[in-house]
């Protein structure tokens, strides 16, 4: 068994958050909806929350 820590720091109430782990750290901006994360290593990660449990994320690293 495993232990796992996660905790969410709102910078900006509804728009920017800071997102602390037990493998590090990452930026979160946008709304539960649609939000962009940026993580330590410059990877990026695009979701879009669609209606009717539908959902489409992208993955992108920087290069």
């Amino acid at each position: 068994m495993s232990f796992h820590y996660h905790k969410r720091i709102t910078v900006i109430p509804k728009v920017l958050h800071l997102n602390i782990s037990s493998r590090g750290w990452s930026w979160t901006l946008g709304s539960r909806h649609a939000h962009i994360t940026r993580d330590r290593h410059g990877r990026r990660t695009t979701a879009v929350r669609l209606p009717g449990g539908f959902s489409w994320r992208r993955h992108s690293h920087r290069r």
